[in-house]
């Protein structure tokens, strides 16, 4: 299990004056889940950026209520400003740890693909998998080893590792990992063939004008 913490507090705010809390760094949110009644509660903006990069975007995060107790839960929505990506609101969900809990979880590659070559690049089709856990079983991350990785031969769901509690729910022959040419190569890939079936018709016309002469 992660060891994941926040603290919270009550919020007695709402409506167009939850403005004000956002201007003084607090964030709204509100836990509901295995709890008696939805919770409106307030964490500081720095605190959740803070569990968010260290994995509490898939993770189960220890919540600490000033007065109100201990919650596990996961953070399932996040609400941004659209231009200062300011965060304005958040949702948690109250778990019981002996449920099993879908969620996304990143994917991170490992190591240099063995097919890499001039004119090729890394292609990442899926930032996250979907996976089924129970909440203590849940990865921050899944890392995947792309030595493997050929222009032939892209890693699909089904080549991720195997992780002892975890079931991945995503189609086992979706593309997460391939090579892929770059414009420039494609684009002189393109005119090698180009010349190379316009070439037969040249050595025709040959032949034709030869016989013609004859």
């Amino acid at each position: 299990m992660s060891n994941l913490n926040l603290s919270a507090e009550p919020r007695t705010v709402f409506g167009r004056k939850t403005n004000q809390l956002r201007r003084q760094g607090w964030v709204p949110v509100v836990v509901y889940g295995t709890v008696a009644e939805p919770l409106s509660l307030q964490v500081t903006a720095r605190d959740l950026e803070r569990t968010l990069h260290a994995g509490g975007a898939s993770q189960v995060v220890t919540l600490s209520v000033t007065g109100g107790g201990v919650h596990n839960i996961l953070i399932k929505n996040i609400q941004r400003e659209p231009v200062s990506h300011a965060l304005l609101h958040a949702d948690f969900y109250a778990v019981n740890m002996n449920e099993k809990q879908r969620v996304a979880v990143p994917v991170v590659a490992t190591g240099k693909p063995s097919g890499m070559a001039a004119g090729l690049m890394l292609f990442q089709a899926h930032e996250t998998v979907h996976i089924e856990a129970l909440p203590a079983d849940i990865p921050a991350e899944i890392e995947v080893d792309i030595t493997p990785l050929t222009l032939e031969h892209p890693i699909h769901v089904r080549d991720l590792p195997s992780i002892q509690g975890v079931t991945y729910l995503d189609d086992p022959d979706e593309v997460i990992f391939s090579l892929m040419m770059t414009r420039a190569a494609e684009a002189e890939l393109a005119e090698a063939e180009a010349e190379a079936a316009a070439e037969p018709e040249v050595v025709k016309k040959g032949k034709q004008t030869e016989e013609e002469e004859e």
